[in-house]
Protein backbone atom coordinates (compact mmCIF):
# COMPACT_ATOMS: atom_id res chain seq x y z
CA UNK A 1 0.00 0.00 0.00
CA UNK A 2 1.58 3.38 -1.35
CA UNK A 3 2.39 6.26 1.60
CA UNK A 4 -0.43 7.98 -0.02
CA UNK A 5 -3.04 5.05 0.93
CA UNK A 6 -1.22 4.83 4.49
CA UNK A 7 -1.58 8.58 4.86
CA UNK A 8 -5.32 8.65 4.23
CA UNK A 9 -5.73 4.89 5.89
CA UNK A 10 -4.63 6.05 8.83
CA UNK A 11 -6.13 9.41 9.70
CA UNK A 12 -9.72 7.71 8.87
CA UNK A 13 -9.23 4.96 11.15
CA UNK A 14 -7.83 7.48 13.82
CA UNK A 15 -11.14 8.87 13.36
CA UNK A 16 -13.08 6.35 13.24
CA UNK A 17 -11.76 4.63 16.24
CA UNK A 18 -12.90 8.76 17.82
CA UNK A 19 -16.47 8.50 16.64
CA UNK A 20 -17.27 5.16 17.87
CA UNK A 21 -15.79 6.19 21.23
CA UNK A 22 -17.59 9.22 22.09
CA UNK A 23 -20.82 7.02 21.35
CA UNK A 24 -20.37 4.96 24.49
CA UNK A 25 -21.64 6.30 27.39
CA UNK A 26 -19.91 4.41 30.40
CA UNK A 27 -21.08 3.47 33.55
CA UNK A 28 -21.75 0.45 35.67
CA UNK A 29 -24.83 -2.31 35.30
CA UNK A 30 -28.11 -2.09 36.81
CA UNK A 31 -31.23 -4.28 35.87
CA UNK A 32 -34.86 -4.51 37.06
CA UNK A 33 -36.39 -8.12 37.31
CA UNK A 34 -40.19 -6.49 36.94
CA UNK A 35 -42.37 -6.87 34.08
CA UNK A 36 -45.48 -5.53 33.29
CA UNK A 37 -47.99 -7.30 30.93
CA UNK A 38 -49.89 -5.78 28.66
CA UNK A 39 -52.21 -6.90 25.40
CA UNK A 40 -50.18 -7.96 22.60
CA UNK A 41 -49.17 -5.35 19.58
CA UNK A 42 -49.06 -7.28 16.30
CA UNK A 43 -46.27 -5.74 14.24
CA UNK A 44 -48.19 -7.04 10.52
CA UNK A 45 -45.83 -10.24 10.44
CA UNK A 46 -47.23 -12.04 12.73
CA UNK A 47 -47.24 -14.95 10.12
CA UNK A 48 -43.25 -15.38 10.62
CA UNK A 49 -41.47 -16.86 13.10
CA UNK A 50 -39.60 -13.21 13.64
CA UNK A 51 -43.22 -12.01 13.73
CA UNK A 52 -44.14 -14.22 16.55
CA UNK A 53 -41.11 -13.33 18.65
CA UNK A 54 -41.45 -9.77 18.14
CA UNK A 55 -45.44 -10.22 19.02
CA UNK A 56 -44.62 -11.71 22.10
CA UNK A 57 -41.95 -9.79 23.10
CA UNK A 58 -44.17 -6.52 22.16
CA UNK A 59 -46.71 -7.80 25.15
CA UNK A 60 -44.77 -6.41 27.69
CA UNK A 61 -45.31 -3.28 28.36
CA UNK A 62 -41.57 -1.25 28.24
CA UNK A 63 -40.20 1.35 30.41
CA UNK A 64 -37.18 2.64 31.62
CA UNK A 65 -37.45 -0.79 34.55
CA UNK A 66 -38.17 -3.28 31.94
CA UNK A 67 -36.69 -2.27 28.68
CA UNK A 68 -33.04 -3.27 29.46
CA UNK A 69 -34.62 -7.41 29.91
CA UNK A 70 -36.51 -6.99 26.85
CA UNK A 71 -33.03 -5.42 24.83
CA UNK A 72 -31.77 -8.88 26.26
CA UNK A 73 -34.05 -11.50 24.72
CA UNK A 74 -33.08 -9.63 21.45
CA UNK A 75 -30.37 -11.54 19.05
CA UNK A 76 -28.93 -10.32 15.75
CA UNK A 77 -29.56 -12.44 12.61
CA UNK A 78 -26.54 -14.89 11.71
CA UNK A 79 -26.39 -14.04 7.88
CA UNK A 80 -27.60 -10.62 6.08
CA UNK A 81 -27.12 -7.94 4.22
CA UNK A 82 -28.23 -4.12 4.52
CA UNK A 83 -26.59 -0.18 3.48
CA UNK A 84 -25.64 1.82 6.44
CA UNK A 85 -25.22 5.67 6.33
CA UNK A 86 -23.49 7.78 9.36
CA UNK A 87 -23.97 11.53 9.45
CA UNK A 88 -21.54 13.58 11.54
CA UNK A 89 -23.27 17.14 12.38
CA UNK A 90 -21.13 20.16 13.02
CA UNK A 91 -21.49 24.10 13.29
CA UNK A 92 -22.49 25.43 10.09
CA UNK A 93 -21.80 21.34 8.34
CA UNK A 94 -21.84 18.21 7.72
CA UNK A 95 -20.34 14.82 7.05
CA UNK A 96 -21.91 12.00 5.82
CA UNK A 97 -20.31 8.18 4.99
CA UNK A 98 -22.45 5.42 3.35
CA UNK A 99 -21.41 1.75 3.67
CA UNK A 100 -22.49 -1.65 3.06
CA UNK A 101 -22.66 -4.81 5.21
CA UNK A 102 -22.56 -7.87 4.54
CA UNK A 103 -22.27 -10.59 7.49
CA UNK A 104 -22.18 -14.42 7.61
CA UNK A 105 -21.73 -15.66 11.01
CA UNK A 106 -18.40 -14.62 12.45
CA UNK A 107 -17.25 -12.82 9.24
CA UNK A 108 -18.44 -9.19 8.44
CA UNK A 109 -17.61 -6.96 5.29
CA UNK A 110 -17.71 -3.26 4.86
CA UNK A 111 -17.31 -1.21 2.05
CA UNK A 112 -17.34 2.55 2.37
CA UNK A 113 -17.56 5.08 -0.19
CA UNK A 114 -14.85 7.77 0.19
CA UNK A 115 -13.36 10.61 -1.25
CA UNK A 116 -9.87 8.77 -1.49
CA UNK A 117 -11.96 5.69 -3.00
CA UNK A 118 -13.66 3.25 -1.53
CA UNK A 119 -12.90 1.31 1.41
CA UNK A 120 -12.94 -2.35 1.64
CA UNK A 121 -13.20 -4.45 5.16
CA UNK A 122 -12.56 -7.61 6.19
CA UNK A 123 -13.51 -8.10 10.31
CA UNK A 124 -13.92 -11.27 11.96
CA UNK A 125 -13.16 -11.25 16.11
CA UNK A 126 -10.92 -8.94 16.57
CA UNK A 127 -8.47 -8.87 12.80
CA UNK A 128 -9.45 -6.91 10.29
CA UNK A 129 -7.99 -6.76 7.06
CA UNK A 130 -8.01 -3.24 5.08
CA UNK A 131 -7.48 -2.27 1.02
CA UNK A 132 -9.08 0.20 -1.84
CA UNK A 133 -10.70 -0.10 -4.79
CA UNK A 134 -9.07 -2.62 -6.52
CA UNK A 135 -6.00 -2.54 -4.46
CA UNK A 136 -4.04 -6.58 -4.58
CA UNK A 137 -2.08 -5.41 -1.12
CA UNK A 138 -4.05 -5.17 2.11
CA UNK A 139 -2.91 -4.54 5.40
CA UNK A 140 -4.12 -6.72 8.44
CA UNK A 141 -4.82 -4.88 11.59
CA UNK A 142 -5.19 -7.11 15.40
CA UNK A 143 -7.02 -5.36 18.08
CA UNK A 144 -8.42 -6.77 21.34
CA UNK A 145 -10.61 -3.53 21.56
CA UNK A 146 -11.41 -3.71 17.53
CA UNK A 147 -15.21 -4.80 16.43
CA UNK A 148 -17.36 -5.10 13.58
CA UNK A 149 -19.54 -2.26 14.16
CA UNK A 150 -16.80 -0.05 15.32
CA UNK A 151 -15.74 -0.83 11.39
CA UNK A 152 -18.96 0.15 10.25
CA UNK A 153 -19.20 3.43 12.51
CA UNK A 154 -21.97 2.24 14.23
CA UNK A 155 -22.76 2.34 17.69
CA UNK A 156 -23.77 -0.76 19.83
CA UNK A 157 -26.98 -0.79 21.12
CA UNK A 158 -26.14 -3.23 23.75
CA UNK A 159 -24.17 -0.73 25.48
CA UNK A 160 -27.94 0.05 26.80
CA UNK A 161 -27.64 -3.35 29.04
CA UNK A 162 -24.95 -1.26 31.30
CA UNK A 163 -26.79 1.77 31.74
CA UNK A 164 -28.13 2.51 35.41
CA UNK A 165 -31.81 2.58 34.95
CA UNK A 166 -31.93 5.75 36.47
CA UNK A 167 -29.91 7.02 33.41
CA UNK A 168 -32.91 5.68 31.24
CA UNK A 169 -35.09 8.85 30.33
CA UNK A 170 -37.63 6.89 27.76
CA UNK A 171 -38.06 3.33 26.86
CA UNK A 172 -42.03 2.36 24.58
CA UNK A 173 -42.23 0.89 21.28
CA UNK A 174 -42.00 3.06 18.08
CA UNK A 175 -42.16 2.91 14.28
CA UNK A 176 -39.32 4.00 12.68
CA UNK A 177 -39.87 4.65 9.13
CA UNK A 178 -42.24 1.11 8.82
CA UNK A 179 -40.23 -1.36 11.03
CA UNK A 180 -41.74 -1.66 14.79
CA UNK A 181 -38.57 -0.51 17.28
CA UNK A 182 -37.64 -1.00 20.79
CA UNK A 183 -37.27 3.17 21.02
CA UNK A 184 -34.87 3.81 24.32
CA UNK A 185 -33.48 7.54 24.88
CA UNK A 186 -30.60 8.39 27.64
CA UNK A 187 -29.92 11.45 30.17
CA UNK A 188 -27.73 13.91 28.92
CA UNK A 189 -24.38 13.16 30.79
CA UNK A 190 -22.12 15.14 32.35
CA UNK A 191 -20.40 16.26 28.96
CA UNK A 192 -24.38 17.11 28.05
CA UNK A 193 -24.37 14.05 25.40
CA UNK A 194 -27.81 12.07 24.80
CA UNK A 195 -28.59 9.19 23.18
CA UNK A 196 -31.46 7.79 21.46
CA UNK A 197 -31.61 4.35 19.88
CA UNK A 198 -34.62 2.45 17.70
CA UNK A 199 -33.56 -1.33 17.41
CA UNK A 200 -36.06 -3.68 15.52
CA UNK A 201 -38.02 -6.36 17.56
CA UNK A 202 -38.52 -8.92 14.59
CA UNK A 203 -34.46 -8.65 13.56
CA UNK A 204 -32.61 -7.93 16.60
CA UNK A 205 -30.69 -4.87 14.79
CA UNK A 206 -29.99 -1.18 15.26
CA UNK A 207 -32.52 0.35 12.89
CA UNK A 208 -31.34 4.10 13.71
CA UNK A 209 -29.43 5.75 16.48
CA UNK A 210 -28.90 9.67 17.28
CA UNK A 211 -26.51 11.44 19.62
CA UNK A 212 -27.29 15.03 20.93
CA UNK A 213 -25.06 17.33 22.94
CA UNK A 214 -26.44 20.04 24.64
CA UNK A 215 -29.55 19.25 22.78
CA UNK A 216 -28.09 19.86 19.59
CA UNK A 217 -27.79 16.65 17.06
CA UNK A 218 -24.21 15.47 16.24
CA UNK A 219 -24.34 11.85 15.43
CA UNK A 220 -27.05 10.25 13.22
CA UNK A 221 -27.02 6.68 12.34
CA UNK A 222 -29.82 4.70 9.89
CA UNK A 223 -29.98 1.79 8.23
CA UNK A 224 -32.26 0.55 5.31
CA UNK A 225 -34.22 -2.95 5.55
CA UNK A 226 -31.95 -5.79 5.42
CA UNK A 227 -31.48 -8.59 2.89
CA UNK A 228 -31.44 -12.12 4.67
CA UNK A 229 -29.95 -13.80 1.80
CA UNK A 230 -26.80 -15.53 2.91
CA UNK A 231 -24.14 -13.26 1.00
CA UNK A 232 -21.60 -15.19 -1.40
CA UNK A 233 -18.61 -16.44 0.12
CA UNK A 234 -16.55 -14.70 -2.02
CA UNK A 235 -17.38 -11.33 -0.26
CA UNK A 236 -15.47 -12.73 2.79
CA UNK A 237 -12.19 -13.23 0.95
CA UNK A 238 -9.04 -11.09 0.51
CA UNK A 239 -8.39 -9.94 -3.33
CA UNK A 240 -5.87 -12.73 -4.16
CA UNK A 241 -8.88 -15.16 -2.82
CA UNK A 242 -7.06 -15.96 0.73
CA UNK A 243 -8.93 -16.08 4.12
CA UNK A 244 -8.56 -13.72 6.63
CA UNK A 245 -7.46 -16.39 9.19
CA UNK A 246 -4.81 -17.34 6.30
CA UNK A 247 -3.86 -13.62 5.85
CA UNK A 248 -3.99 -13.16 9.58
CA UNK A 249 -1.55 -15.94 10.32
CA UNK A 250 1.15 -14.65 7.52
CA UNK A 251 0.93 -11.71 9.56
CA UNK A 252 2.70 -12.76 12.65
Amino acid sequence: MGKRRMHYFAAGFGALVLAVVVLLVQSGTRRSDKIILAQPVSDGTSGSAGGEQSEILRSVRLTPETVQLAINTLSRPVTYSRSQMVELFWSGGKGETASTVAVSGSRTRVDTAGPGGTRHMLVQGSTAAVWYDDEEEWTVLCSEDFTADAAARMPTYEEVLLLPVMDILQADYQDRDGTGCIYVATAENERGYADKYWVSVSTGLLVAAERTCNGELVYRFTASPLDSDQPEDSLFLLPDGSTLEEAAEGAE
